[in-house]
């Protein structure tokens, strides 16, 4: 799932693409209830949790500009702060209206559809200060939806660039700008890692570019916090798209970080190919490749690219590149050698992206799929009662189900300010 396609995928790149698994038992320990704890030592200097009724950000706050993506369950717009005038991503998931007689059954069937969107608020307050990772400023709910208030990125998503016309090489990368997209999925995944989460959901359609070209990593509502030391919790849910989940998640296994480095090996072969390396018709094929097909890499790969992916993609956690363990060994590695790192890391403006998007006006949102840029925004506020905002504890007004305590949230002035 992608910023802007929320619970569905296609098989638009000529079935190369697959829908997302997900175990339909999985309610992990967490997911809905607020994490207050202050893992990067940021977090209480840019949240401000709401106290009063009164003081929460609601829809009619924000004025819709265009539609970014849509999905089975809500769309993305862009929309515009009546307030300050600033352009938000403005990340909508309507509440599933169910009446089933066994209470149990409501509670897993609610929150399969809001689960993401919780675990992404929670998880997003986390990542408060790292250049590659996209940023919440606002949270909150009404009787029908959640709303995600986030960073509005004009660049569009990485593949929209791999796949424009403008690219003279058809839908591939050339080895250098590869490697430059891929230090900075590395630089956020690392990031995520040293706060104990993983990201599970590593692919094209989650890396959006910004106004200057930096890779930007979106939609964290796969991920899950873990810890960092070997005695802390490991996952085992089924759960991801196929072509790029790491072998021990598709066999049900108990797995760690070492699954994200795994799909960046995939989204790394991506670029320079223009599929995955293990694609096919249908889940149970991609999973057949994934677990028992011997990797193949074309011969026209340099020899460093070849080896940096034998050592990503080995189907053996244990003997996979161990990047968090050996992060400057992997800096070193020569796939990388044109890449200054602490440039890189620091954005310096000798660092300059291979992609600089046209952004000729953000409001036109040129970077991003016609098929959803020119939709009509006409259900933004199509629900009866839809602009009732609730308090700061989740209590839901006028309505019967469950309440979600500590969605809302408040970025700070000065944070928004920082990077707004």
């Amino acid at each position: 799932m992608d910023l802007f396609k929320f619970d569905e995928e296609s098989f638009a790149r000529s079935f190369t693409r697959g829908t997302e698994l997900e175990d339909a038992d999985e309610l992990e320990d967490g997911q809905l209830e607020p994490n207050t704890q202050d893992k990067n030592g940021t977090h209480d200097e840019v949240e401000e949790e709401e106290t009063a009724f009164e003081g929460g950000r609601k829809l009619d706050d924000f004025e819709p500009i265009k539609v970014l993506g849509q999905g089975a369950y809500g769309k993305v717009h862009l929309v515009q702060d009546k307030r300050s005038g600033k352009l938000f991503a403005q990340k909508q998931l309507r509440k599933p209206i169910i009446k089933l007689r066994d209470q149990a059954e409501k509670d897993l069937a609610h929150s399969k559809q809001v689960r993401r969107t919780i675990s992404e608020r929670q998880i997003l307050t986390e990542l408060t200060h790292h250049p590659n990772i996209v940023k919440l400023f606002y949270a909150f709910q009404d009787n029908n939806k959640f709303y995600l208030i986030l960073e509005y990125i004009p660049g569009g998503e990485l593949f929209h660039h791999l796949a424009s016309p403008l690219n003279k090489l058809g839908n591939v990368f050339q080895e250098d700008h590869a490697a430059f997209y891929a230090a900075e999925m590395a630089l956020g995944l690392r990031y995520l890692h040293t706060l104990g989460i993983v990201y599970r959901d590593l692919k094209p359609e989650n890396c959006l570019l910004n106004n200057a070209g930096h890779l930007v990593l979106t939609d964290f509502g796969l991920s899950k916090s873990i810890g960092n030391n070997a005695e802390d919790e490991r996952c085992s849910s089924v759960i991801g798209t196929p072509e790029y989940m790491a072998p021990e998640v598709l066999k049900g296994e108990e797995y760690d970080f070492a699954v994200d480095w795994w799909s960046l090996g995939c989204v790394i072969y991506d670029m320079m190919v223009g599929k995955p390396p293990f694609t096919g018709r249908s889940h149970k094929i991609i999973t057949d490749k994934v677990l028992t097909s011997k990797l193949k890499l074309p011969f026209y790969f340099t020899k460093d690219a070849k080896d940096l992916l034998n050592k990503l993609l080995n189907k053996n956690p244990l003997k996979r590149f161990d990047v968090d363990g050996k992060w400057e060994t992997f800096q070193g590695h020569r796939f990388f050698r044109k890449i200054n790192w602490k440039s890189l890391e620091a954005q310096s403006e000798d660092t300059v992206p291979p992609i600089v998007p046209v952004i000729t006006d953000p409001k036109l949102a040129e970077n991003f799929d016609d098929e959803f840029t020119t939709m009509k925004i006409s259900d933004y506020n199509d629900d009866q009662g839809i602009n009732i905002p609730i308090s700061a504890e989740g209590r839901m007004i006028n309505d019967d189900s469950e309440p979600f305590i500590g969605f809302s949230y408040n970025a700070s002035n000065s944070y928004i300010e920082k990077y707004y």
